[in-house]
């Protein structure tokens, strides 16, 4: 079991979290709540957690300033830091990355995208569905080739219709929608700290064609390649 804790000033932010850990039935316990970056801290320090979820806007210490002193202060037991942000402050979340941050997540938070990006920080083993987590596992592994709905279902041994029922019960949409919005957030990934030009990075996360690559990234993020900075 992981331990957590959570900094944010919202209460709100605070619960939905914690509450999404239990529906989920994630393999973490949440053993401390923060709503500045000083309290934090202190929590940190206290109680060594193996996770952190860490709002960057916050009054007084904000997140970025909370990062950096846990890189002054060389923290022994290993953290992994999940950094909050809202989209207009979508460049504090490249600037965590850079910082260390193993993931982040956008506010307003959206259950599809937390459950995403817990399965990259803790792993796919958190359902209680085998052949599900070894679906999500080889997606992952795999995300860059020409996957489809009967090849990932092949690969799992059970039948297309089946996968789609588990991904609308344990991810809440259908497989195409998740394969998008998995590649889109690789993609998102490689265009906040790369020198690839958008035709690069959309042939590596898995998109041949240039003009759905934008369609999708446009459907997904409401803006365009351009504004995270690639070429």
């Amino acid at each position: 079991m992981k331990r957590a804790i959570i900094i944010d000033d919202e209460a709100p932010s605070r619960k939905l979290l914690v509450n999404l850990m239990k529906k989920y039935h994630l393999p973490i316990e949440v053993v401390g709540l923060a709503e500045n970056g000083e309290e934090g801290l202190a929590l940190i320090r206290k109680l060594h957690p193996d996770i952190v979820f860490l709002d960057v806007e916050m009054p007084g210490k904000n997140g970025l300033e909370v990062m950096e002193e846990l890189q002054d202060a060389a923290q022994a037991h290993p953290l992994k830091i999940i950094v909050i942000t809202a989209y207009d402050y979508f460049e504090y979340a490249r600037t965590s990355l850079r910082l260390g941050a193993k993931d982040y997540l956008l506010k307003p938070i959206d259950y599809r995208q937390f459950i995403e990006m817990m399965q990259r920080v803790v792993g796919y083993n958190y359902t209680d569905h085998a052949a599900f987590n070894e679906l999500l596992d080889y997606v992952d592994n795999n995300y860059a080739q020409s996957l489809s709905l009967e090849s990932c279902a092949n690969h799992v041994h059970v039948s297309p219709g089946y996968v789609t029922r588990l991904c609308k019960k344990y991810l809440g949409t259908s497989f195409k929608t998740w394969l998008n919005e998995m590649r889109i957030r690789k993609a998102i990934e490689l265009l906040s700290d790369t020198e690839l030009t958008i035709k690069e990075i959309a042939e590596r996360v898995g998109y041949n064609n240039l003009n759905y690559f934008y369609r999708q990234f446009h459907a997904i993020t409401g803006t365009t390649p351009k504004n995270y900075g690639a070429k």
